[in-house]
């Protein structure tokens, strides 16, 4: 059995030490932002695909929202577009019969959908419209995310489920990297609209947020041989939302290393605009699953039942939380995992609980 999965790095043998550092240099390399970084970067972003951008070759969309009513939970839509050839992220020549360059992967879903039902793949090339100005980007007729008069638009028509969402931006804008090779932010949105699956209807509104990254890939390596055979080992990965009532929320994202932690940010948005993210974070599985999950390329990966976060703020403790995994793991994140958790803890003294959205990979 491997170790839990933990932002707290392991540096008691020369090996593990060396992965530690050489993951902390490969992550500001790519662009990860500091706590000190964030009040100096773009509050403008755009939403362009990688194809209008020649030095990128990747693309992500994500809307997630963390706390939907019963018997819905959450609402997942996570996009890869252009595989980007990291282990978290790489899709199996089992699962999708295109390229990595050519291979677009989409989990949307809830609580009450499957994998079947909810992850597909797709040829970029033949399935995937762009549009730049307005940004709109559909999949096979299947979902449509694109801008109008200021707002963005979610409609998706899959079998078994349907989404009629109006996002309205705040200017509360995260930055988790923001370099040449590698541009990801988040953008806490305000929602309105509406959700069916199953026979049932509800009409929604509340706090999510709306993701993106342009990256560079492995598909762009002039060598057709190191295209085949090289896989950027980060690999695992969390990123978690919570909304801690109809004004504020916290965002978490963890990736490792070889094993070790890479990268670990807590932040703080409220929709007055407020964005911060703080000083510390800690992000420990503490209990597995009984049973692990076996991805559709056959890999066995254990899943966390609970966890905890521990954030702190200029030499305080601000947040602290157990979360314990209560909805059916749901494939088709990258090449991982969505769920759902129900949470208690601390904010800033106060005792609170709620439910989150949980991404997960571990692909060690």
């Amino acid at each position: 059995m491997l170790t839990f999965i933990s932002s707290i790095p392991k540096n008691k043998t020369v090996q593990q030490k060396v992965k530690y550092r050489t993951g902390q240099f490969a992550a500001r390399m790519l662009g990860a932002v500091s706590p000190a970084d964030q009040s100096h970067l773009p509050k403008n972003y755009n939403f362009d695909a990688h194809v209008f951008h020649p030095q990128f070759a990747s693309t992500h969309y994500g809307v997630m929202i963390p706390d939907l009513p019963e018997p819905f939970r959450y609402l997942s839509y996570a996009s890869v577009i252009g595989d980007v050839g990291a282990k978290i992220t790489k899709t199996s020549s089992k699962i999708s019969p295109y390229t990595p360059a050519d291979t677009a992967t989409l989990v949307h879903g809830t609580a009450l959908s499957s994998a079947k039902e909810a992850y597909r793949v797709y040829s970029i090339e033949d399935e995937i419209k762009f549009q730049q100005t307005p940004f709109k980007v559909e999949y096979a007729g299947d979902s449509t995310l694109y801008a109008e008069e200021g707002q963005y638009r979610l409609i998706s028509n899959l079998e078994d489920l349907s989404v009629d969402l109006t996002l309205t931006p705040t200017d509360a804008i995260t930055w988790f990297a923001h370099g040449p090779f590698y541009q990801h932010f988040s953008v806490l949105m305000r929602y309105e609209g509406s959700i069916s699956q199953q026979g049932t209807h509800i009409d929604v509104q509340g706090l999510c947020t709306l993701e993106h990254w342009k990256s560079v890939a492995v598909s762009m390596l002039p060598s057709e041989f190191l295209k085949r055979q090289l896989t950027v080992p980060l690999n695992a990965f969390s990123y978690q939302v919570i909304n801690l009532d109809d004004k504020q929320q916290l965002v978490l994202a963890f990736v490792a290393f070889a094993g070790q932690p890479a990268y670990t940010a807590v932040s703080y948005r409220h929709v007055d605009g407020t964005s911060l993210q703080y000083d510390d974070a800690v992000f420990e599985v503490i209990a597995l699953k009984t049973e692990s999950q076996i991805t559709p390329d056959g890999f066995v990966m254990e899943v966390p039942q609970s966890f905890r976060w521990v954030v702190y703020h200029q030499g305080e403790q601000v947040f602290e939380c157990i979360a314990v995994v209560d909805t059916p793991y749901c494939y088709g994140l990258a090449a991982g995992y969505v769920s759902s958790y129900q949470w208690s803890g601390e904010f800033q003294g106060h005792k609170m609980q709620g439910r989150g959205y949980l991404e997960y990979i571990d692909r060690r």
